[in-house]
């Protein structure tokens, strides 16, 4: 046993009983049970839906209830704050929840853990400011300090496909590229200039964007290369979440503080190698600590899934491109009332080469007819395809239509697809807010989207002082409004239009509500402001089609990116989005659309489609990314999972009927698209 393993509490099968009473789960099964009381450094692949969340808040609750060291803990990091969520939310009000949450331990995200314990440390030790951590905030900044310098700047690079948002430091000599490729234009000229000043003013501030911290987690690691040594007594045992996300700077950095085949410490990766999608297709893989572990010995596997059946599961395992188990994908859900998952009609829609109408309506009825209205209300239904940035040079009928998610509506907008949407103007703002709020969920999204509306609007029109650097900016700008009962009553009578009254949004009564808001974003500023710098911002975006007219006959106002179907048995909204926007959700009913990229994807897919081939062993490298996004989108659905493939994916008219037969043996139902109706194939 190493030094590590020693200083980590046995789990016995009474703790495991003791923690599935105190959380009121089900009986765990072989493979969660191995996890739970594993000790030593080991990956745990889990397919979809396994529950590895409530899996890993398990283990902790065992362990903190054990735990005998007042100055060790243990370190928990992954990409988001759910692990800390669930446990605020399963038990936050027993005992071990309040320990798990408290020193020695920390439960964070790997950008919390890389600020606090490595980056902020050597900015502070190398004279920097406090700093700001904020992608947005930090771009703003960095405009600022170019004044109208900017636009040269950005209108060059929007010329190159890229953006000023996207400028960032790679090295502590500040030096910068954009988001991984190279800047371009040469340091001798003019806008490389502009931009190199607009990075070292901001740095010098303490302007940071969120992955420029781990140059200076680098940097105090080639400063002090004890480093590993000094973490290993405090964190004995680290588990990473969503490990297959982590992309190759975060891994290199998080092996060098705790390497993986170190006595000092125990690090325990959970995830799951299929639905590695985040990455850049052209990425490197990892070289130092690939993800699973090459030892099968230091492996687990977790090949059941609680979110669906075993249709689901039996129609997506041959889309994983690293096998699952010895069985492969297993479904055992879902749970709850509901429709019988084996009477759910899984099928795959083929409409016209060049014309995707009806595509979204048909899925829509289908739906209703299945699952039925009652049903539909419990859960939600989303349309989503691998690719969705729009191609001004493709439409009906070229070749590589459809290309994007917008093709197969008009209404489509990329940037409110988003998890966090950036707009662009001040109405996409608000119309992102209206989004977060949508069906009853909590105002407090949708007013910190307006405050940050509202707050960039002031930035644009003079100067905010040190607004700019909080992270409430609703408290910041009612803050910033007190003794102005005008404009304070004028913000918030804004808020409560847009987020209560849900007031719908058009291009004839824009230009009032933008002059309202300006009045208050000026009463935000400190001295003379100039209405003519927000020019662009204020604007009526007429090439954002979220705030057009309606798309279709068949769609309504009922949020961002959400197509409504008016069936004969009910009303349905679905939500249009990337495979990226969806990952880790869990939807009622997914409908997986094709789209290209280098080929269609339909096309390049079919042959695993049709039982031909299985896996990744041998697809190439885009077609095992195609696998990749292929098994999440197919992997979201408990009860219903639907296809849309063009008519030239399956074949010559010789091969059509063949095609056919095999994929509704394979389970599927098929349907052609005839005028916008579905005309099932017998």
């Amino acid at each position: 046993m190493c030094d590590a393993e020693s200083l980590i509490p046995e789990i016995t099968d009474d703790d495991i009983e003791w923690v599935r009473l105190l959380m009121r789960l089900d009986p765990f099964d072989e493979p969660r049970r191995d996890f739970l009381k594993r000790r030593s450094t080991v990956d745990l692949s889990a397919c979809p839906g396994s529950g590895k969340t409530t899996l890993i808040v398990a283990k902790l609750a065992v362990l903190a209830r054990k735990w005998p060291h007042r100055t060790k803990g243990v370190c928990v990091l992954s990409h988001t704050n759910v692990a800390r969520e669930q446990i605020e939310h399963r038990l936050g009000r027993t005992v071990v929840g309040q320990r798990l949450l408290a020193y020695p331990h920390f439960i964070d995200t790997i950008h919390g853990f890389v600020d606090r314990f490595l980056a902020l440390p050597w900015l502070y030790s190398n004279g920097y400011p406090s700093p700001t951590i904020d992608d947005d905030v930090t771009t703003a900044y960095r405009r600022g300090v170019l004044g109208k310098d900017y636009w040269s700047v950005q209108d060059f690079l929007a010329k190159k496909y890229s953006g000023f948002d996207r400028l960032r430091i790679v090295a502590r000599d500040l030096s910068f590229d954009l988001g991984g490729k190279p800047f371009p234009a040469k340091p001798s000229t003019r806008t490389f200039q502009h931009a190199k000043r607009a990075i070292e003013k901001a740095a010098h501030a303490g302007y940071f964007c969120y992955d420029e911290m781990f140059v200076w987690a680098k940097a105090l690691f080639d400063d002090q290369m004890d480093l590993p040594v000094w973490l290993a007594q405090r964190f004995p045992l680290v588990i990473l979440d969503e490990m297959q996300d982590t992309f190759e700077r975060q891994t290199s950095v998080l092996n060098a503080v705790f390497p993986r085949n170190s006595d000092r410490v125990v690090v325990q990766r959970v995830g799951d190698p299929n639905q590695e999608i985040f990455d850049l297709p052209d990425s490197p893989s990892s070289t130092v600590a690939p993800y699973p572990d090459p030892d099968p010995a230091r492996c687990l596997g977790i090949p059941n899934s609680y979110r669906f059946g075993a249709e689901i599961a039996a129609l997506a395992s041959p889309f994983a491109v690293h096998p699952v188990g010895s069985g492969g994908l297993s479904g055992i859900g879902p749970k709850g009332p509901g429709v019988a998952v084996e009477d759910c009609k899984h099928a795959i829609f083929v409409f016209p080469d060049g014309s995707t109408d009806g595509v979204l309506d048909v899925f829509g009825e289908h739906v209703l007819d299945v699952l039925g209205k009652t049903l539909v209300t419990k859960g939600t239904v989303h349309a989503v395809g691998h690719i969705h940035q729009d191609d001004p040079e493709v439409s009906a009928g070229h070749a590589r239509y459809p290309r994007s998610v917008g093709h197969y509506w008009s209404g489509y907008a990329v940037e409110l697809s988003r998890k966090d949407p950036h707009p662009q103007t001040l109405a996409q703002y608000v119309r992102a807010a209206q989004g977060l709020v949508a069906h009853g969920r909590a105002l407090s999204p949708g007013v910190e989207k307006i405050a940050s509306g509202t707050l960039e609007l002031a930035r644009q029109l003079g100067n905010i002082g040190d607004l700019k650097r909080t992270a409430r900016v609703h408290r910041a700008v009612v803050e910033a409004l007190e003794g102005d009962t005008a404009s304070l009553t004028a913000y918030r009578g804004f808020l409560r239009r847009f987020l209560v009254e849900r007031t719908v949004l058009s291009e004839d009564s824009w230009p009032s509500h933008a002059e309202d808001l300006t009045a208050v974003a000026a009463a935000v500023c400190r001295g003379e402001t100039d209405t003519g710098r927000a020019e662009r911002f204020l604007a009526w975006p007429n090439d954002d089609p979220s705030l057009g007219a309606v798309a279709s006959s068949s769609s309504g106002d009922v949020g961002p990116n959400i197509f409504r179907v008016n069936g004969s048995s009910g009303t349905i909204g679905i939500q249009l989005g990337s495979i990226h926007s969806v990952k880790g959700q869990t939807h009622l009913a997914t409908l997986l659309l094709s789209t290209y990229w280098h080929a269609h994807s339909a096309k390049e897919m079919m042959p695993w489609l049709l039982g031909e081939k299985s896996n990744g062993e041998g697809a190439g490298k885009r077609n095992t990314q195609r696998l990749l996004h292929t098994y999440v989108a197919m992997t979201r659905p408990s009860h219903l999972l639907c296809l849309a493939v063009p008519r030239s994916a399956l074949g010559d008219d010789q091969a059509l009927d063949q095609n056919i037969a095999t994929l509704k043996g394979r389970g599927w139902l098929v349907a052609e698209i005839v005028e916008g109706a579905a005309r099932w194939c017998d």
